[in-house]
């Protein structure tokens, strides 16, 4: 593996999901230069997403007119239980080989070995949660927590200035936490945090009240046909006053905002980071996550640790994936 360029002037940051791998090179402040997407062919192999970062990356490169020698490294976020220290995916239930999802996957090495950077990769949660720290809404904190709402639930924790991986990178796991045993399963264990509180739980949720006969805008804007609705559609719904959409929020929040208070009281940390797709219904689900936090956390840590919306975006990614070089570079 190729060393860092402790001197170089940029850094290159890479997103990679389970749709679309989005790069951009920055300078050290953050600042985007440049930036490239492409497919992520998550199900077509190792060799064809590692294709598709580079070129995204390479797209970077040329839109920031800047030289592959002035880039310091790459960094880079990947889904799944990731090994940082050696490189590796160890499992990524969204990407394929074979047929089969990843399971000790070598992805460091290949994306090095085609782009000709130094390569550092973390869990995508925890890249994220890495960017709005150092870039984003936490800052000005040196212990934070972020939790990611979205298709799933993710999250990655901040100790004293430090990103905090575990024992072999899989720390961070939050929409893993049990708040509900036995309750509603999915794509995670029954009862837990993201299997109660992600999209299809949140949809599903507002589906089922209708169908047991209760009134809502929700039915005429979808036509009936729950593939069709949103946490979006949801939320526009609530700020038009439809009781049942609230109400959907209400409970979606006071299950995030059981776990959270589980965080709050365990690290005790001075700030929670609320990101993700779902997160963009504003205090719809932030009220309801912070009254849930008082009543199930300890009052005087919770007071102690305001729970904010992400500021990076769909950037928190990339700008995640700068830090883990900047960490780098500073030692």
């Amino acid at each position: 593996m190729l060393a860092i360029n402790k001197q170089a002037l940029y850094i290159l940051g890479v997103d990679l999901g389970g749709t679309n791998v989005r790069a951009a090179v920055t300078d050290h402040t953050g600042k985007i230069l440049g930036s490239g997407r492409a497919p992520s062919n998550a199900t077509e192999g190792i060799r064809n997403t590692v294709g598709r970062i580079a070129d995204a990356a390479e797209t970077a490169i040329a839109s920031a007119g800047v030289k592959k020698s002035e880039i310091a490294g790459l960094g880079i976020g990947v889904p799944g239980h990731i090994d940082d220290k050696n490189g590796v995916v160890i499992w990524a239930p969204n990407f394929y080989e074979d047929g089969l999802p990843y399971r000790n996957v070598a992805l460091a090495e290949p994306v090095t070995a085609q782009i000709g950077l130094p390569v550092i990769m973390g869990n995508d949660a925890n890249v994220a949660a890495l960017g709005e720290f150092r870039f984003g809404a936490g800052r000005d904190v040196q212990t934070m927590v972020m939790v990611t709402l979205g298709t799933g639930i993710g999250g990655g924790i901040i100790l004293n200035g430090k990103l905090w991986t575990g024992a072999n990178g899989g720390a961070g796991e939050i929409g893993h936490i049990i708040i509900a045993a036995g309750e509603r399963g999915g794509s995670a264990a029954f009862g837990s945090l993201e299997s109660m509180g992600q999209i299809a739980a949140i949809v599903e949720r507002a589906s089922r009240k209708i169908c047991d006969g209760r009134k809502s805008i929700l039915a005429e804007r979808v036509g009936y046909d729950w593939h069709l609705l949103t946490p979006k559609i949801i939320a526009d719904a609530a700020e038009e006053g439809d009781a049942l959409a609230i109400e959907t929020f209400e409970e979606t929040g006071r299950y995030v905002g059981i776990g959270i208070a589980s965080m709050i009281n365990l690290l005790n940390p001075e700030m929670v980071v609320i990101g993700g797709g779902v997160s963009q219904a504003g205090d719809l689900i932030l009220e309801p996550i912070r009254r849930a936090c008082l009543a199930n956390g300890i009052p005087s840590l919770v007071k102690s640790c305001p729970i904010v919306p992400a500021t990076l975006g769909d950037d928190a990614g990339i700008l995640g994936g700068v830090s883990l070089i900047l960490d780098a570079i500073d030692g």
